[in-house]
């Protein structure tokens, strides 16, 4: 069986979903006023937290599916997308790193400050959408396989 492509469209949907709303939340809230709220940190890790899962659910589905590879841990699937073309070695290192995040989110909650937070919700969200842009490739492939008869 190939590629799902109504679970990989669920996926990025998803993804989209909480980069809007992060965007949102950032645009109507000041930085000091979501920093003392514990309940805005707490949804910004969530949504970071839930958006990177997603990303690695991508990365897992594809491996196995296109590559044929079945990853031992997220960062193996992520490498087995790099090797296999989809992505570059530059947002390997890139998605390795949120992994990381979200790693150290789930299992050492103490470990992530809110400034942390903050500054990944600031600065990285792109990272989520160039992801999305590069895994499109195998969706097109797809598209292309079918229009083609092939």
């Amino acid at each position: 069986m190939g590629l799902d492509r109504e679970r990989i469209m669920a996926k990025i949907g998803y993804i989209r979903e909480q980069v809007a709303s992060i965007s949102e939340l950032l645009k109507s809230k000041k930085k000091e006023d979501i920093l003392m709220d514990p309940w805005l940190v707490r949804g910004l890790k969530y949504s970071l937290q839930t958006a990177v899962e997603a990303m690695i659910d991508l990365a897992y589905h594809i491996a196995a599916k296109k590559f044929g590879h079945a990853p031992g841990d997220a960062r193996d699937a992520m490498r087995i997308l790099f090797e296999g073309g989809l992505i570059t070695r530059d947002r390997l290192t890139v998605y390795s790193a949120m992994i990381g995040f979200r790693n150290r989110v789930v299992h050492g909650y103490q470990e992530v400050s809110a400034e942390k937070v903050y500054e990944m919700a600031r600065n990285e969200l792109g990272d989520f959408e160039k992801f999305i842009c590069e895994i499109g490739a195998v969706l097109e492939e797809g598209e292309n396989r079918t229009n083609d008869g092939r």
